[in-house]
């Protein structure tokens, strides 16, 4: 089953975060997600700002919402694979549904300040 979906707006409105269960798992969620990087870039998705928001269920089901560095980014079929992989290896989670959004859109200021400090020295 797909648990992808690509929208210029999407959120996670709609999902029910479960405090107590997200603050179980984000840390080992977040190290995780530190796995997976853009292949055009050094830097992992998470330290680049792509990851918007995580949520938890009572269940355990994670919801990603990131963004890409562009609209036209070439691996933009294969990050959110990448992402769903790295958050259903941690033990405890049932699923990770991942959702993709434009908006608001990815831009240097996003990255970790130490990054970009090493990167663009701002």
């Amino acid at each position: 089953m797909n648990n992808i979906t690509k929208d210029v707006a999407q959120t996670l409105d709609d999902v029910t975060d479960h405090e107590a269960t997200r603050l179980q798992y984000i840390s080992t969620i977040t190290e995780q997600l530190k796995t997976v990087f853009d292949p055009e870039l050094p830097i992992n998705i998470y330290d680049l700002g792509l990851i918007y928001d995580i949520k938890v269920t009572a269940d355990t089901a994670c919801y990603i919402l990131h963004t890409l560095t562009s609209a036209f980014c070439p691996a933009a079929d294969i990050i959110p694979v990448d992402i769903q992989n790295a958050v259903q290896s941690v033990p405890g989670i049932k699923k990770c549904i991942v959702r993709i959004t434009m908006l608001p859109q990815w831009g240097p200021e996003s990255l970790d300040p130490e990054i970009r400090q090493l990167i663009l020295g701002w």
